[in-house]
């Protein structure tokens, strides 16, 4: 039984230890940072998701313009 209870009290200080070397060692959370973070990764989402929209838009011309080519059939 006293095995036991020393890993218990061992994992409580050890996870006593990791709690106090993160909250003394990390900085304070910002909302600003956390709000200008989120904006950008939307905004990277948007451009992304516009650059692909794009791609589809010009490969369908493309092929519509091969299409036209050999089979001189608009469409």
């Amino acid at each position: 039984m006293a095995t036991t209870h020393t890993t218990t009290l061992l994992s409580d200080a050890l996870e006593r230890a990791y709690s106090n070397s993160i909250l003394s060692a990390s900085q304070p959370l910002s909302l600003r940072k956390g709000i200008r973070r989120t904006g950008r990764l939307i905004g990277r989402a948007a451009a992304a998701t516009g650059r692909f929209i794009a791609s589809v838009i010009n490969a369908q011309a493309e092929a519509r313009a091969r299409d036209m080519r050999f089979s001189r059939t608009p469409w």
